[in-house]
């Protein structure tokens, strides 16, 4: 028990201390203590299963497993020793866990508790909990014949092989620059980050690497237009090839076959259907004319934006539009404060305290800084407390280093806030990651108002996690609520950095101090604003997308027909030749497929909460209690679409989001 991953939850991972040894040692024993633990349970409650000891019993196997599992993750860029251990144990982990839940002998003993007298006179909360793991088996095949069973089997081998495959494809070289000229018009703290990228490569000159953050300089700043095509191509060439096994075209629609395939042999008429039923939006029809409406809305904002492009294109003597003009076009054209100017007053160390204090005003929540062992000295950990109780560790790692997916942002739940049997308390863990880029030699790193959303972002899902009041793993759980319940809290805290006091509020400049002018920044939001409606496009473009394709796999339609359909109803831009935005369309191979409308519904909905805020302030903490009661809370033991009611007092709107982007 002196292994660093295999401590109490009050004991923090102590990640110096992990090797490739005892971490292997800690994959091992929790995979057989679950496997031989289930065993013991099954054999043992036979005669009448209780909560106590098959229910919470369970509960603290899973616990243990998927907290080792987490705890690792931040490991997984070390090197590829590191990396191979801890993807196997991920696989090895979730077949547990798939196995665990297709047993139907497990699922009789869930069932006769659920029916007996003892399990009807349980309260609420655990009665919620049989409810989920009676669904959860169901839906894991638990009650399918032995030949099914083998099949499904197999379909979640091919299903796991091709996701492993799709992200593999995505990976790219960046573009190398050994010619300084072609680097006109682009910012020296953005060529310096470039060159520390070629450094890093072993190579002279400038690398552009082939991920979000770095293109998005490229075509913002870049003056050379070739320059810009390049790295438009490159980044959007991501995926495709003409080799089958290299090509994520082929992947996904195989992908989604097998999906289609897996859903029916267990009741749905088609994955999107089966997946819906674990979100919270609800049907596919509610979220199908969800998504319809809000394109009859933005496709004519839509249309409107691309002519203004289109003109002040041909004002610069642009004739011909293409798709690398469009960021330098919004980027060049006249601005009271450019981006590279906001981000001057958003040194890393200021955010984080703002955040430390939104924390705290808002929800009474203390994260105290403590110099804990971590995976990176970047990483800055906290100890959280709320009432004077401990409650949990967050750890922000904040800013791209070495060892460091590229585009990493997500938010890891290491531990979920729980009371075992003995009736000790678990107390939760966190991991926000960002891709803050790196400070030049001597500076703190600067956000810009992107990396501002991010963070803010993330910083939501991890208020989430900590604020949960539920007692057991599952419950605890936000991802229970589904892509969109975990996506609405995030999106939400994303508002405060849209409010131009609070961002002056926030805001000091990283060499003097000195805070935003209220009128600068308030124009400089409107502008961003304004810029929103193409974002917002383009993610409805992709739901819908999503959506079709997920629904009606086989009706023989390409990736390029249904991507064109998509954008043609929200107005996006028609997709030039070479573009082909499903083949690194990663978020439907990471948890998101059918499911990607998410994003859209959670920020609607978001909007809405936030009117509580502009009302009351936002900073209330009158406010924030009853945000932290209806909707943190209660984790995943009701509905969100009851939290959201019970926090607004009405039915939830649409309104204030498309009168904040001028769709009213």
């Amino acid at each position: 028990m002196g292994n660093p991953l295999l401590q109490n939850s009050h004991i923090p991972v102590d990640y110096s201390a992990i090797t490739l040894e005892n971490m292997g040692a800690a994959f091992a024993h929790v995979l057989l203590a679950h496997e031989q633990g289930i065993d013991r349970i099954i054999h043992d409650q036979q005669a009448m299963p209780t909560w106590d000891d098959m229910v919470l019993a369970v509960d603290g196997l899973d616990a243990q497993l998927l907290s080792v599992l987490y705890a690792a993750s931040p490991l997984v860029g070390r090197d590829d020793d590191w990396a191979d251990a801890i993807i196997g144990f991920y696989d090895k982990a979730m077949a547990r866990m798939d196995e665990k839940f297709a047993n139907s002998v497990l699922h009789s003993l869930y069932e006769r508790l659920a029916c007996s007298d003892i399990g009807k006179q349980l309260d609420a909360h655990k009665r919620a909990v049989l409810r989920w793991h009676l669904n959860k088996f169901t839906a894991s095949g638990a009650l399918l014949d032995a030949a099914a069973k083998v099949r499904l089997a197999e379909l979640q081998q091919h299903i796991a092989a091709a996701r492993d495959a799709f992200r593999i494809n995505i990976n790219r070289p960046g573009l190398h620059i050994t010619d300084e000229t072609e680097l006109s018009g682009v910012p020296q703290r953005v060529r310096d980050e470039w060159a520390e990228r070629a450094r890093e490569a072993g190579k002279s000159g400038w690398l552009i690497a082939c991920e979000s953050v770095a293109t998005d300089d490229a075509l913002r700043y870049a003056g050379n237009r070739q320059l810009r095509e390049r790295a438009y191509r490159a980044y959007h060439s991501r995926g495709v090839s003409d080799e089958p096994a290299e090509d994520n075209g082929s992947h996904l629609l195989q992908l989604a076959a097998w999906l289609d395939e897996k859903a029916r042999m267990l009741g749905f008429a088609s994955h999107l259907e089966g997946s819906l039923l674990l979100k919270s939006a609800g049907s596919v029809t509610h979220v199908r004319d969800f998504l319809h409406n809000l394109a009859e809305h933005v496709r004519p904002a839509m249309l409107q934006w691309r002519a203004k492009i289109e003109r002040q294109a041909a004002a610069r003597g642009l004739m011909f539009l293409q798709p690398w003009d469009i960021a330098y076009l919004q980027a060049s054209s006249p601005a009271v404060l450019p981006s590279e100017a906001l981000r001057e007053y958003f040194p890393l160390n200021a955010v984080v305290t703002a955040l430390q204090q939104l924390a705290e005003r808002l929800l009474g929540l203390l994260l105290r800084a403590r110099p804990l062992p971590t995976w990176d000295a970047s990483v800055q950990a906290f100890e959280v407390w709320q009432d004077n109780a401990f409650i949990g560790f967050f750890y922000l790692d904040a800013v791209q280093h070495a060892g460091k997916q590229s585009d990493s942002v997500y938010t890891t739940y290491i531990r979920n806030r729980r009371v075992d049997a003995a009736g000790i308390y678990q107390a939760a863990a966190v991991v926000v990651f960002s891709d803050v880029p790196q400070g030049l030699p001597g500076s703190q790193p600067l956000l810009d108002h992107l990396s501002l959303r991010k963070l803010f972002h993330e910083f939501g899902h991890a208020l989430h996690h900590l604020l949960v009041r539920t007692t057991n793993q599952m419950l605890s759980s936000v991802s229970e609520l589904g892509t969109d319940g975990v996506e609405l809290v995030g999106k939400l805290f994303e508002r405060w950095v849209w409010d131009a006091d609070y961002l002056v509020g926030i805001s000091s400049h990283h060499l003097g101090g000195s805070p935003l002018d209220r009128a600068r920044v308030g124009e400089c939001l409107d502008r961003l604003r304004q810029q929103g409606v193409e974002e917002m496009a383009r993610d409805l473009s992709l739901a819908l997308f999503d959506l079709d394709l997920h629904a009606t796999p086989n009706d023989g339609k390409t990736l390029e027909q249904r991507l064109g359909e998509a954008r043609e109803r929200c107005g996006y831009w028609p997709l030039a030749d070479f573009e082909h935005p499903a083949h690194a369309f990663d978020h439907l191979v990471n948890g998101y497929d059918a499911g990607y409308y998410a994003y859209l519904w959670s920020d609607v909905h978001a909007f809405d909460l936030f009117t509580r805020f502009e009302a009351a302030g936002l900073l209330d903490r009158a406010t924030g209690r009853e945000l932290q009661e209806a909707l943190f809370a209660p984790g995943a033991s009701r509905p969100l679409r009851e939290g959201i009611e019970a926090f607004l007092g009405r039915a939830a709107s649409h309104a204030p989001y498309l009168r904040w982007h001028g769709l009213g």
